[in-house]
C-alpha cells in the first residue's frame, strides 16, 4: 500500500498520475470520514480525465454521470443508502466496457461484492492536509 500526504494544491497532480494506472473498466472506491475530501478528490480525478463540466456531489442524486471522448464516468455516493441491497438495486453497469466508477462510502459494500475494485483511503491530517492510501 502506498500512502501520500497531499495538500489542496497537490490534488490535481495526484489525480493525473493516479488515472494513468487505471484499467478500463474500473471501479475505484473511496473511504474516509465525513469531510475528509472524497468528493474533492473525485472532482480532480474526473477533471484529469478531460471532463470540463462542473462536477458536483451526487449525495442526493446518488449517481451522476459524466462523459469524455472514450468513457462513461460514474460518480456514486452511497452515504444515504441504508443497505448493500439498495446499492445492488441501482443496477449499475460496473464492468461494462468503457466505464469508470468512483464510489464514495464504498466501505458499506462487502468484500465479496467489491473484488477487483481499487480503493483510496483518505485520512484527515489537518485542515489543509490529507493522507491518501491506495
Amino acid at each position: 500500500m502506498i500512502s501520500k500526504e497531499l495538500k489542496q494544491e497537490d490534488l490535481q497532480t495526484f489525480a493525473e498520475q493516479f488515472i494513468l494506472d487505471l484499467a478500463i473498466p474500473s471501479v475505484v472506491g473511496l473511504k474516509g470520514t465525513l469531510g475528509a475530501g472524497k468528493t474533492t478528490l473525485i472532482k480532480n480525478l474526473i477533471h484529469a480525465l478531460g471532463v470540463n463540466e462542473k462536477v458536483t456531489s451526487p449525495t442526493f442524486n446518488i449517481v451522476r454521470t459524466y462523459k469524455n471522448d472514450l468513457l462513461n464516468i460514474y460518480h456514486v455516493d452511497l452515504y444515504r443508502l441504508t443497505s448493500v441491497h439498495e446499492f445492488l438495486d441501482l443496477d449499475l453497469p460496473l464492468n461494462e466496457e468503457n466505464t469508470l466508477f468512483f464510489i464514495e462510502w464504498s466501505d458499506m459494500i462487502p468484500e465479496s461484492k467489491s473484488k477487483g475494485w481499487r480503493f483510496l483511503d483518505i485520512e484527515v491530517i489537518d485542515e489543509t492536509t490529507r493522507k491518501v492510501s491506495y
